[in-house]
């Protein structure tokens, strides 16, 4: 089915093109390289750019099996095609062995079956419409990976943390109708720029649920 499946995407064009992970002659270095040039255009036009790695908690793990189908109906898919990814998502079980002590089982009501070839893949339809949610921000994805991009002048640090800040808040929005979690603990924010220009910039943070973040 995976076979199936992604050159579908593809040549349909239903993956969003900010996102690099599995599509043909793409990878980490596609989506790396993207944000390098980037960065290094906000360094040609004497400004600033800020970079923030989200990070999403448990993420293949709390897919949500009735949102999954239904976005893998909204890129196309055929009645067929829906019922067997319904069939393969559901009736499964998991338990816990520790020693020679197995757990009762208990149903998996969602997440995808971790290592599977297809887990990744429809991870990346799932999160397909993440990056239209942001307004001011360019985002780089490679599957789980999420990156908001900025560039600004250093002498309006103000405006370019409202505006990701606000980003930020439609993310986390998204999130919550999509039964995903933001980890800010694990969320990082980077700043780059001319050894001329970052001098120049003053103190900048960001918010993420109620969690103040500062550059790495």
């Amino acid at each position: 089915m995976r076979n199936q499946l992604a050159p579908y995407l593809t040549s349909k064009q239903r993956i969003s093109t900010k996102q690099s992970g599995n599509k043909k002659w793409h990878s980490t270095e596609t989506s790396l390289i993207s944000s390098t040039d980037f960065i290094l255009r906000g360094i040609d036009q004497k400004k600033i750019t800020a970079v923030v790695y989200l990070d999403m908690s448990k993420a293949f793990d709390t897919i949500n099996h009735a949102i999954l189908l239904k976005k893998l109906k909204d890129i196309g898919l055929s009645v067929p095609a829906l019922q067997w990814f319904e069939s393969y998502l559901s009736q499964r079980h998991q338990a816990v062995r520790i020693n020679s002590v197995l757990s009762d089982k208990l149903p998996v009501v969602s997440g995808v079956p971790q290592g599977s070839v297809l887990g990744a893949l429809l991870f990346s339809i799932y999160v397909n419409d993440l990056p239209n949610v942001c307004k001011n921000c360019s985002t780089e994805c490679y599957v789980d990976d999420t990156k908001l991009l900025l560039s600004f002048s250093a002498n309006d640090p103000t405006h370019a943390m409202q505006s990701i800040n606000s980003d930020l808040q439609k993310i986390c929005n998204w999130c919550f109708e999509n039964c995903l979690m933001l980890n800010p603990d694990k969320t990082k924010l980077m700043v780059f720029g001319s050894r001329g220009m970052l001098p120049k910039l003053p103190d900048f943070k960001l918010s993420l649920l109620g969690k103040e973040i500062i550059p790495a």
